[in-house]
């Protein structure tokens, strides 16, 4: 794993899914009331008006006037900024980061600074107030209230809306909502960019007539343990494809989170009996491809529900993180990558 883009909670949950409980329950934050929770109804974005205020995890980040000089903590802030055809003076981390979000290709050309953490992979207030910000966009899965204190005397900071405490996962539409009040943008880019990416799904499903209604699962490896855990990351883009969660696959919803859900080693291999299933492995939980070998080699394997379908889907990091959280970006990126697969596979031909 790249510690520098190890931040966010996709990464995390590359790195073994340490923080499982946390995270997992995070995760199961609803992107669907995004917009209501999202900047301050009474902001002025709507007519680019300044300044403007919004409620976020920490409190009320206000900025006084149109920001110039945003500085991203991570390169998740690319994609949605580019949405809004605004660039950041710098992001976090090393170009190399890109090399796990695809999508983001292309998109951003300027800098990037490695020495924007600290050694402990944390912001760093001193070099972060070195480049002179007037907006900073950060998370709270690596900036606690103590130094959000300092980072907010430096320049407005963003952190999302809520706290780790409370999921932690801000959806992309709250994101956008926010960022388009903080940038003096129309919010009504965040139903348009919404509507495409509805579509794209819908259009997606429109593909796997024979896959409507049938069950999945999606087991992600923990790299401490070498077992596959399930969970409900990705649950949204997969089940608008028009699947619906499988035997002991979380919804997200009540106490159906991943944290309380089941993990399977290779001993159990057979419990992924849905009509669909995906394996996430990822160089950081499985650096030799050991796992991942000795799965595929499995006898059991070939005899699993979704291995004589065709729609036994491997993900490998980027097509995982592409929806651990999906973006509108990230999400294109992964239909086009995953779909021709189900398309084509027996389940969805009949064949």
């Amino acid at each position: 794993m790249k510690p520098l883009s190890a931040r966010s909670r996709a990464t995390a949950l590359l790195a073994g899914l340490v923080s499982v409980g946390l995270a997992l329950t995070g995760c199961a934050s609803d992107s669907s009331d995004g917009a209501t929770n999202g900047a301050s109804s009474d902001s002025a974005s709507s007519t680019g008006a300044f300044p403007v205020t919004v409620d976020a995890a920490y409190g009320d980040v206000t900025v006084e006037k149109k920001p110039e000089r945003i500085v991203a903590m991570g390169v998740d802030w690319i994609g949605l900024l580019d949405i809004l055809d605004e660039k950041p003076i710098a992001v976090s981390g090393e170009e190399s980061d890109l090399d796990d979000y695809p999508w983001l290709q292309g998109l951003y050309d300027g800098e990037f600074n490695a020495d924007l953490f600290t050694a402990e992979y944390t912001d760093s207030p001193e070099a972060i107030a070195a480049l002179e910000p007037d907006l900073i966009l950060t998370s709270v899965w690596g900036v606690d209230e103590q130094l959000y204190e300092r980072l907010s005397s430096i320049a407005p900071t963003y952190v999302g809306l809520e706290t780790t405490d409370e999921g932690g996962d801000t959806s992309w539409q709250d994101n956008l909502t926010s960022l388009a009040a903080l940038t003096g943008h129309d919010e009504k880019i965040v139903e348009e960019t919404e509507a495409k990416y509805d579509a794209a799904l819908s259009e997606a499903a429109a593909k796997l007539p024979g896959l409507q209604g049938k069950t999945f699962q999606l087991g992600v490896l923990d790299g401490e343990d070498q077992q596959l855990q399930l969970t409900e990351y990705a649950n949204e883009p997969i089940e608008a494809l028009g699947l619906t969660p499988g035997d002991g696959q979380p919804t997200g919803e009540g106490d159906s989170i991943g944290a309380n859900a089941p993990k399977y080693s290779l001993e159990n291999i057979d419990k992924f009996s849905a009509d669909v299933v995906f394996i996430v492995t990822h160089e950081s939980a499985d650096p030799e491809n050991k796992f991942r070998t000795a799965f595929e080699a499995d006898p059991r394997v070939p005899e699993l529900a979704a291995a004589k379908n065709g729609t036994l889907v491997y993900l490998y990091g980027p097509q995982w993180l592409a929806v651990n959280p999906p973006t509108p970006s990230s999400v294109q990126w992964w239909l086009d990558e995953v779909v021709p697969q189900l398309e084509a596979s027996a389940l969805n031909t009949g064949a």
